[in-house]
């Protein structure tokens, strides 16, 4: 029995405004070997979803030809438990366009909090300051970031849906091949 359960509802159709990587997680009752598998023989028959397998680590992306800027990747990690696996998937852009993202909002978080204070603190010793001005430029720093990130997931949005079918199709293809004992069917 194959159980998805969504950390939301609408976590792989980029709905909800507040998740910038969306989640899922499934319990699964295949062992994580043949799920592994099974991922590594679709992705040998199809030319639509590219990948790699490490350990229990799988990296699923879309083909060289269809990348742009915001494409997402689904990366998936593959958990023995006591009757099966839990299967773990985040999605999110391509690492260099993450790291920009930390990039900039550690930059606007660390000119609210130094620069506001600095700017507070002269403030309230009633010397001018143009630091105080760090503070509504770093709230407006991090809210074109948000945006710019929400901007981003609209445009991979279908993209990443594809990634998700191709994950679904291997966990169905796994349930299909696995082999059931008298005592699992009573």
């Amino acid at each position: 029995m194959l159980f998805i359960i969504f950390l939301n509802n609408s976590a792989f159709t980029m709905n909800n405004a507040t998740q910038i990587r969306p989640k899922c997680k499934i319990n699964s009752d295949i062992e994580p070997e043949v799920i592994i598998q099974e991922i590594n023989s679709l992705l040998e028959e199809t030319e639509i979803v590219k990948g790699k397998v490490i350990d229990n680590q799988i990296y699923l992306s879309l083909p060289e030809e269809e990348l742009h800027y915001w494409s997402p990747e689904l990366r998936v990690t593959i958990t023995k438990k006591k009757n099966g696996s839990l299967i773990k998937g985040i999605a999110g852009p391509n690492g260099k366009v993450w790291a920009t993202f930390i990039i900039f909002y550690g930059l606007a978080v660390m000119l609210f909090i130094f620069g506001g204070s600095l700017g507070i603190s002269e403030w309230m010793l009633n010397i001018d300051s143009f630091w105080i001005w760090s503070i509504p430029i770093s709230i407006l720093l991090y809210a074109l970031i948000v945006i710019a990130a929400k901007y981003g997931q609209r445009l991979g949005n279908e993209q990443l849906i594809r990634l998700r079918y191709f994950l679904d199709e291997a966990l169905v293809r796994a349930e299909n091949k696995k082999t059931y004992t008298i005592k699992d069917l009573e």
